[in-house]
């Protein structure tokens, strides 16, 4: 690698830590880190220190939410590509974001209905029953695409986007059965959003993303011998039918966690891989952890126009789209994918 593409990542690295800075800083109201540091040192309890009170309760947990599901999400959506060996792949690709939603759809449902409370087994219904058919959703699609020594990565492919359609159309039929009033709940929770309380859903993030990552992480040399076919791979000692499964189980396992906590926000997964792809080149060794760091610092820059675009606040999964999408559209033009073939 050149001098000058190790100069950009450094840059990358840097101005990543700038925005989760910046996610601390900015809100609907701006807040002094000065101050903050002020009343940390007076040792002032937190019910007479309001802007340290906003900065450990509020904006920590919001930004490391948002570390968590950009990094989970942008390293699902690489992974995903390297698997089914397909540019447009990302973690929703195989239906678990849509299978999850119907989850939390029909909690609402239930909830509504008085069969069900706020909390099931232990955890908020609604997390939980999105989890739930969201690994469901996964198992299926395994089962359908498994064979005795390898996956296919087509009838993976047509068995995720089936699984999603069908999603898709519980979906619509909870929408006709929701009372009217609960449906702007329900579209609000499916288009995303960080804006957690409290620490315990960034434990939980934190619990499913992190041993995820380091599993798929592990795997980036092997992804680089798959690039080229999956003979290629085999005959350079990569198993290729373990490799499928592991990649396919935890990658799915890790995006289930995030769809459950903070809802399905789409792009994250496509468009970072391709643009960390620009400056790395296909190589999973550097292009897996760049995307991590990338993903983190992408959603990260999203929460923040969410909070300061529009008054109130604006859904993260619209800001996503409305930043991804055209920077995508030049990425295709421009490169044309050409980075993709090893």
């Amino acid at each position: 690698m050149t001098r000058i593409r190790y100069s950009v990542i450094a840059a990358i690295l840097m101005l990543s830590l700038l925005i989760v800075v910046a996610s601390l800083v900015f809100g609907t109201e701006s807040l002094s880190m000065l101050q903050a540091w002020r009343e940390w040192r007076a040792q002032t309890p937190l019910y007479e220190a309001p802007t340290l009170s906003i900065l450990l309760t509020q904006r920590i947990p919001r930004t490391l939410a948002a570390l968590l599901t950009g990094a989970g999400l942008a390293l699902a959506g690489c992974s995903f590509q390297a698997l089914l060996r397909n540019p447009l792949a990302t973690p929703y690709t195989l239906g678990v974001a849509s299978s999850g939603a119907l989850g939390a759809w029909l909690a609402f449902i239930l909830m509504d209905a008085g069969w069900i409370g706020g909390y099931f087994l232990g955890a908020p219904s609604v997390q939980c029953f999105a989890f739930l058919f969201a690994g469901a959703d996964t198992l299926l699609v395994y089962l359908l695409a498994s064979r005795k020594t390898r996956t296919s990565p087509s009838v993976l492919l047509l068995a995720g986007v089936t699984m999603g359609m069908l999603a898709n159309s519980g979906i619509m039929l909870t929408r006709y059965l929701a009372a009217p009033e609960r449906l702007m709940m329900m579209d609000r929770w499916l288009m995303g959003g960080v804006d957690v309380l409290g620490y315990k859903p960034v434990i939980t993030l934190l619990a499913g993303v992190a041993p995820c990552a380091v599993l798929l992480l592990a795997q980036a040399a092997k992804f680089d011998q798959f690039g080229f076919s999956a003979e290629v791979a085999a005959g350079r000692g990569v198993h290729v039918g373990r490799l499928q499964v592991l990649t396919f189980l935890t990658g799915s396992l890790m995006t289930a966690v995030i769809v459950s906590e903070v809802g399905p926000i789409g792009f994250v997964g496509l468009i970072i891989p391709h643009s960390v792809r620009v400056i790395t080149g296909p190589r999973h060794t550097l292009l897996m952890p760049l995307s991590v760091v990338v993903g983190g610092a992408f959603l990260c820059a999203c929460d923040i126009a969410a909070r300061k675009l529009l008054p109130g606040e604006t859904p993260i999964g619209i800001i996503t789209t409305l930043i991804g999408g055209p920077f995508f559209l030049f990425l295709l033009m421009r490169r044309k994918f050409t980075d993709w073939e090893m």
